[in-house]
């Protein structure tokens, strides 16, 4: 709070002068509470570091008018109207001067026209001998402090003689600046060495894992291989017994009643249907189990005309 009404009530104005002889003074003002001291020179105090350097010029060709506006008019018009009466005023074109104005008060102004020619002389000499400012002005138009900070300027001086204000404190900036993207910069470096081990890490967990599925995929059609050619093994029937000795085994115990009337084998299994004209409870113990086949399931039917079907599913021996 202290800060800021200390800068509110203060301010530094420093004012370079060129006589008519271009002889160069400097005039150091300070303000406080709306009123102004002159400081004695210091070299500690560079006209850089004012709040506001003006160069004050005493060129030829320079001329200075008082005008009256209406109080009825705005603001917001006032520089259109008074570069329109500078104009009318002027013995030569109002685009070959540099003009400024400064209220007077009571709708009265005074407005100063230099030709421009004058006006490079002038910052021709200011870059002579590097000077910095932030207004360049006739010394007819403004001479005391609260009069310059009053002046208004048509165009503004170029960038080139603009004052470099608070070089400790941007010199501070930059240094912090600069020590946040190091600081920055070794964070990420940090982080992104993180992020490359975890990245090897997964890499090596996928890798693994597609290793191991390569090893599975090559078992797994192993095994489909094995499982088509034992497919193909018992589709061709290989080593698989011949059907005339399980009939010819099979039918020998068979009484005269009775008939194989269909016949079916699949490797080591065989299915076969026995017709009689009359029933057979013995039939198990007829037809038997030996070394060729060996029964699994039977089971009988009773058809049409009393015939009798007897389903037998063997297992037959290799």
């Amino acid at each position: 709070m202290n800060i800021l009404l200390y800068y509110h009530i203060t301010m530094q104005l420093c004012i370079w002068k060129i006589s008519k002889d271009n002889a160069l003074v400097q005039r150091n003002y300070q303000r406080i509470r709306h009123v102004w001291r002159e400081l004695a020179f210091s070299e500690d105090s560079p006209p850089d570091e004012a709040d506001f350097v003006c160069l004050l010029g005493s060129p030829a060709r320079t001329v200075v008018y008082d005008i009256s506006l209406p109080a009825s008019l705005k603001r917001s018009a006032e520089r259109e109207v008074l570069f329109g009466e500078l104009a009318a005023r002027l013995p030569v074109p109002a685009e070959s001067v540099c003009w400024f104005y400064r209220a007077c008060g009571g709708g009265k102004f005074r407005v100063c026209a230099v030709h421009r020619e004058e006006m490079a002389r002038l910052l021709e000499f200011a870059r002579s001998h590097s000077l910095k400012f932030d207004l360049a002005i006739p010394a007819v138009l403004a001479e005391t402090p609260e009069e310059i900070l009053q002046v208004v300027p048509g165009e503004a001086p170029p960038e080139e003689f603009r004052p470099v204000r608070c070089r400790g404190l941007k010199n501070f900036c930059l240094a912090l600046f600069a020590l946040t993207i190091v600081l920055l910069g070794v964070v990420i470096s940090l982080r992104y060495q993180d992020f490359a081990r975890e990245r090897d890490r997964l890499a090596g967990i996928r890798s693994a894992w597609e290793k191991e599925l390569r090893e599975e995929r090559r078992r797994f059609g192993e095994l489909s291989a094995d499982q088509e050619l034992l497919q193909e093994l018992r589709t061709a029937k290989i080593d698989a017994p011949f059907v005339l000795p399980v009939l010819g085994r099979l039918t020998s115990g068979l009484p005269k009643t009775m008939w194989v009337t269909n016949y079916s084998q699949n490797y080591d299994s065989a299915d076969l249907t026995l017709s009689a004209s009359k029933d057979e409870p013995n039939l198990y113990r007829l037809i038997g189990e030996n070394e060729t086949y060996a029964i699994m399931n039977l089971r009988k039917s009773r058809g049409y005309n009393d015939m009798v079907s007897f389903f037998v599913k063997l297992r037959i021996r290799h």
